[in-house]
């Protein structure tokens, strides 16, 4: 049996939400916000239902309040040490790196603990040695390594031995990909396995060849639209060469379009390789993920490459001609289109869980990673 995910919410129920949530947060000149994000939170999760019944969101305002208050605090200090005090934001910069694998822990178990369904929350049990080893200690030993081959293949071209310097080269550059994508499944790996529902632990296998293969196939695509992109360049700009040369008006103005196409086809490419990666990436990891004993569900998803971009492209329009005031309507369209692709599959009248009654834990991790942009989690 397959349950697809449903979301209710509608732009124009989601815009009052939103504008007296901004109103709000500037007449208390930010305090409010903090009970801002839990109306928000819990509006999306109210309205995404699965096999009829709703998501629900425990977070206090109090509690990330206090949380967003850190967070603030935190960045006020950073800024001010990055402007006048150099040394000081090493030192803050290297302290906040070891304190990250905490934060990113931190911040997904706090959001599972907020999250029921059924009145049964979710849970998240990794531990804090394991984030630092997943997302600490192999990217350093990993960047290392590509640094050490990459100034040892620059010190071989100085010393006139280009075929061993290129070698060299070519070398940290394949274990610079292999590596990055090995450290993605781990990260997706150490996540994916450590949610709960209840007694009931998410379980799923993550092979780093999964990763290599989309980002392979990503390159391909970056490669080819680039050749397609490049010939049509070069034909276009042996035109405008002519009438530049010519010092016309026509030759100037055509030089600028060609510009401004150029920045724009570049952007399109990102934009399509990106939504290639997501969707094929997503997809995979969702379809490893099962659950429960017996019997067993599994997660899926049928995202695809179109329907991300067209979901992109005109969240993008709807921003840029509404100057942004069309950006609850653009939330609830992505909310509406993620819970419209994702599956969990099995009988879940049959689904019986127990969990113990959660206390309200603080928002520190969370608001602090929250204010320094550290993203989490599987999306």
């Amino acid at each position: 049996m397959e349950n697809q995910v449903k979301f209710h919410g509608q732009g124009k129920e989601f815009f009052g939400i939103w504008i007296v949530n901004i109103l709000l947060s500037i007449v208390t000149l930010g305090i409010y916000s903090a009970w801002a994000k839990v109306r928000t939170n819990r509006y999306f999760y109210g309205n995404t239902e699965i096999a009829g019944d709703r998501l629900g969101y425990h977070a206090l305002p109090k509690q990330i309040l206090v949380g967003r208050i850190i967070a603030v605090i935190c960045v006020v200090i950073w800024t001010i040490a990055s402007n006048f005090f150099p040394l000081v934001s090493m030192g803050l910069l290297a302290a906040g790196i070891a304190l990250m694998p905490w934060l990113l822990r931190n911040n997904a178990r706090f959001d599972a603990r907020m999250t029921s369904y059924r009145n049964v929350r979710f849970g998240f049990t990794g531990d804090l040695s394991s984030a630092y080893v997943v997302f600490l200690a192999l990217p350093v030993l990993c960047l290392a390594i590509v640094g050490a081959l990459l100034v040892v293949g620059g010190l071989q071209f100085q010393s006139s031995r280009i075929g061993l310097g290129m070698m060299l080269i070519v070398l940290s550059i394949l274990i610079g990909f292999f590596a990055y994508s090995w450290i993605a499944s781990k990260v997706a790996s150490y996540y994916l396995n450590h949610y709960t529902y209840g007694n009931h632990h998410f379980q799923a296998e993550v092979s780093w060849k999964a990763f290599a293969k989309t980002y392979c196939q990503a390159g391909l695509i970056w490669f080819g639209v680039s050749a397609i992109v490049g010939i049509i360049a070069l034909i276009a700009m042996g035109d405008i060469t002519i009438l530049v040369s010519q010092g016309t008006e026509k030759g100037t103005g055509s030089a600028r379009v060609f510009i401004i196409g150029a920045y724009l086809l570049l952007g399109l490419t990102m934009i399509i390789i990106n939504a290639f990666i997501r969707t094929k990436i997503r997809n995979y990891l969702f379809g490893q993920v099962e659950f429960g004993d017996s019997p067993t569900y599994q997660l899926a998803s049928r995202m695809t490459v179109f329907g991300l971009l067209n979901l992109i492209i005109t969240n993008f329009v709807l921003l840029v001609i509404t100057l942004g005031i069309a950006k609850p309507w653009v939330q609830v369209r992505t909310a509406a289109y993620l819970a419209g692709v994702t599956y969990v599959i099995g009988d879940l009248s049959q689904l019986q869980a127990e969990g113990d009654d959660v206390a309200q834990n603080n928002a520190i991790a969370d608001e602090v990673a929250s204010a320094f942009d550290l993203g989490v989690g599987i999306g």
